[in-house]
């Protein structure tokens, strides 16, 4: 049984958005653009994105792709989300949309609009949505011959074996962060003491057997309570995904060499096809995900004082807030170290009394208040170094432009990423945990060594890894024929 039920929701969430039993929904709306006319035997791709911006951007950027291949396809979304797919939708003309309504309207329907406290029951409840969905999918004249789906909507599994077509499971982390949560998920691995959270567990089946401490593993698993509905409907949401027909990865394979060269235990040896990084295959970085709050070109000015690789680029992420003592630390640790930065602070953060105006004082700092021109920012020859919480966009963003990185890894997969790019031999690590405020003293000088002679060789590394970058989604490379490959059995209709 799909149906998630409101008892989910507990009293004092009472205006959680409950996705609602089939019977209670208006029809799915079908967009009027639709094209899709009825061309029976031609695929005709179903693609279901995760409502949180760092999941959705990537899967639009896979179908954006797809559809360039001549791929007919329609992306499901909740009415509240519509708005979001504008730029993609005027970028793809031919996709097609279907809108199903979460009941009651008008309440978040993005991670971005709810308390973190909110996100599991909001991933839960979105599991309701199969069933208006099945029947949109049988009322269609032009049959849906395959799913794409998030990890995080995996409950688009079933739906895939009613309807008899290929289930494609999607990530927009990478193929390490694939395999160890699936992994979590299958052998429910349990701490000795509920306090010890150092204690590690270890990935024997994943390549170099890494382990982590229980701290690191991702927050969901970590909250699991067994036999309680929400903790029960992600589990379940997740080991869906293992039976899917393949999995498709935003990374690629010289940054992950041993994840991506041979089948992995923990996806029951499913193919794996490396396509990223997205973004750059699609090239429209162009204010994805909100106007920038500083014009490119201003940063791009002031960035052009400085000399090659001497600038620290300062960014957390658009879910991240810090803490008033961990904001001191970052800025202590900037102005200890003399290092030239840009520093993209969220909304939420306070910056230390006087600091801005110093650094204005001395030339060698910019603070941005929103949103950054990220990209552009990255990809000026002046930026050597990104100080990051490891999320996965920003690492692949980081990764395209040639820049080396300071990690903090705080939550969710980021522990994972960060351990990624220290075997790549492109990161230094200065600090870990959402709770963590470090000495600035020591960050200050991790920080001057990363842009004196000491960091070079790691600099070096992360240079050459852009070009392998830009190599793989390049015609021939190996995310290029990845794609290639994810196309054919996409296309491969009965």
């Amino acid at each position: 049984s799909m149906q998630i039920s409101s008892s989910v929701l507990c009293s004092e969430f009472s205006h959680l958005p409950v996705a609602m039993p089939s019977s209670m929904y208006a029809a799915p709306q079908a967009s009027a653009s639709n094209g899709v006319g009825n061309g029976d035997g031609m695929p005709h791709v179903l693609v279901v994105p995760y409502p949180a911006q760092g999941h959705m951007l990537p899967l639009l950027d896979l179908a954006a792709l797809l559809s360039a291949r001549g791929l007919a396809l329609t992306v499901a979304v909740t009415a509240g989300n519509v708005r979001l797919l504008a730029p993609f939708l005027a970028a793809c003309p031919s996709v097609a949309t279907v809108v199903l309504p979460f009941l009651p309207a008008g309440c978040g329907e993005n991670t971005k609009d709810l308390p973190a406290d909110l996100f599991r029951p909001f991933m839960a409840s979105l599991a309701a949505l199969s069933a208006p969905l099945l029947s949109w999918c049988k009322s269609q004249s032009r049959g849906v011959t395959a799913i794409v789906s998030d990890l995080f909507t995996g409950w688009t599994l079933p739906l895939a074996e009613e309807l008899g077509v290929p289930h494609v499971a999607f990530s927009c982390a990478n193929v390490h962060y694939l395999a160890t949560t699936h992994s979590l998920w299958r052998r429910m691995p349990t701490r000795r003491r509920l306090d010890d959270a150092d204690g590690t567990v270890t990935f024997s089946e994943v390549p170099g057997s890494p382990s982590f401490p229980w701290r690191s593993l991702p927050w969901m698993f970590r909250v699991h309570v067994p036999g309680d509905e929400v903790s029960e409907t992600i589990r379940r949401i997740f080991l869906w995904n293992i039976e899917s027909s393949c999995f498709v990865a935003n990374s690629f394979a010289a940054l992950e060499a041993a994840y991506v060269e041979r089948p992995l235990p923990d996806l029951m040896a499913k193919r794996v096809f490396a396509v990223g990084a997205l973004s750059d295959a699609v090239r429209n970085c162009d204010e994805r995900g909100g106007k920038p709050a500083v014009a490119p070109a201003k940063v791009a000015a002031w960035l052009d004082g400085f000399d090659d690789g001497a600038v620290v680029y300062v960014c957390f992420g658009s879910q991240q807030a810090l803490s008033p003592s961990q904001a001191a630390c970052v800025a202590g640790a900037l102005a200890l170290s003399s290092v030239a930065f840009v520093w993209a602070v969220r909304s939420g953060t306070v910056v230390p009394e006087g600091f801005e105006a110093a650094a204005t004082a001395a030339s060698r700092g910019m603070v941005i208040r929103g949103w950054a021109p990220q990209v552009e920012i990255l990809r000026h020859r002046a930026v050597g170094w990104f100080l990051t919480h490891c999320g996965w966009n920003s690492v692949l963003e980081a990764t395209a432009a040639g820049v080396a990185m300071l990690t903090w890894p705080m939550g969710a997969d980021q522990f994972i990423n960060a351990s990624v790019l220290a075997e790549a031999g492109v990161a230094v690590p200065v600090a870990e945990g959402a709770d963590t405020a470090p000495d600035a003293g020591k960050m200050a000088s991790v920080m001057a060594a990363a842009v004196a002679k000491e960091g070079e060789s790691v600099r070096k590394r992360a240079v050459e890894l852009g070009r392998n970058a830009a190599a793989a989604v390049a015609e021939g490379g190996t995310s290029h024929n990845d794609l290639e490959g994810l196309v054919r059995v996409l296309s491969d209709v009965d």
